[in-house]
């Protein structure tokens, strides 16, 4: 046998190594989802059956087969779609102004110093206002309309918002600014390349706080006087005493909270699609 033939590389050693399986203890996202939603049915199923056995007022907790018939009868009826859609039209007003204006000041805040220790110890004192201790006032002020409501839920939206667009942009990776002021740039191109793409992280995370607790604020402004939306029509059961529809329109309410939510989350992932989620 040749030297040429011994150093050619037989079949072994030209065969791709197969990868190394993963470990079968491992959940998959489907299997996540089963259980998540077998949790949930057991927590129905308990609700259904040892509520009455342990005495619980009907009329004050209902079973969750009388919340589904009267959540069903309201949506089938049409009775929640005005509600639904004077909620959702507060949630999405109020959460688009809090959101620009979160997001214009915060840009300007995280880039001029002189700024931030102007306005920061004035944003700080207006999130400690409650706003359901305001909500009153703005209804005196602003009157029971759409005004009032959009206010409210842009002041609960913008402070999230506006924390998170500060934080990331004074949380750009040092080396990477260094680079940027060694090759000459400007602070525009700084700002464009390096600190706007790594505070998007920190914005959508805002948006998605923000997006949850507009929703609490469109219902506590409702409240507050409203002839429409799940808020008022809260109000409107449980004078009536009909616990089942209260809890159906809570139902709704997080349906709806979640439902943006996922809506924030698949545009963030979609814009800030170089981070793995």
């Amino acid at each position: 046998m040749s030297t040429r033939q011994l150093d050619r590389p037989g079949p072994a050693a030209t065969r791709a190594v197969p990868p190394v399986p993963q470990s079968r203890r491992r959940f998959r996202p489907d299997r996540w989802h089963v259980a998540g939603v077998a949790v949930f049915a057991a927590i129905i199923a308990a609700w259904q059956l040892l509520f009455p056995l342990l005495g619980v007022n009907e009329a004050l907790v209902p079973l969750p087969f009388d919340v589904a018939e009267a959540l069903w009868t309201g949506l089938a009826s049409g009775d929640y779609l005005p509600d639904i859609w004077e909620t959702l039209k507060e949630v999405l007003l109020g959460f688009l102004l809090g959101g620009v204006v979160g997001i214009g000041l915060g840009a300007v805040v995280g880039e001029f110093r002189v700024v931030d220790r102007i306005l920061s110890p004035y944003v700080v004192a207006l999130q400690a206002v409650p706003k359901v201790a305001v909500a009153p006032l703005f209804a005196v002020v602003l009157g029971y309309g759409l005004t009032s409501k959009l206010v409210l839920v842009a002041l609960i939206t913008f402070f999230p918002v506006f924390v998170n667009t500060v934080s990331g942009l004074k949380g750009s990776p040092e080396d990477q600014l260094e680079l940027m002021r060694v090759y000459g740039a400007g602070r525009w191109k700084t700002f464009r390349h390096v600190k706007a793409r790594n505070a998007l992280v920190f914005v959508f995370a805002g948006l998605n706080i923000g997006v949850t607790l507009s929703v609490i604020g469109a219902v506590v402004a409702e409240f507050v006087g409203a002839q429409h939306g799940l808020g008022a029509a809260i109000l409107r059961d449980g004078y009536r005493l009909d616990s089942a529809r209260v809890f159906a329109s809570i139902v709704l309410l997080s349906l709806l909270t979640g439902l943006l939510s996922s809506l924030v989350q698949f545009i963030g992932r979609k814009t800030v699609f170089w981070v793995s989620h």
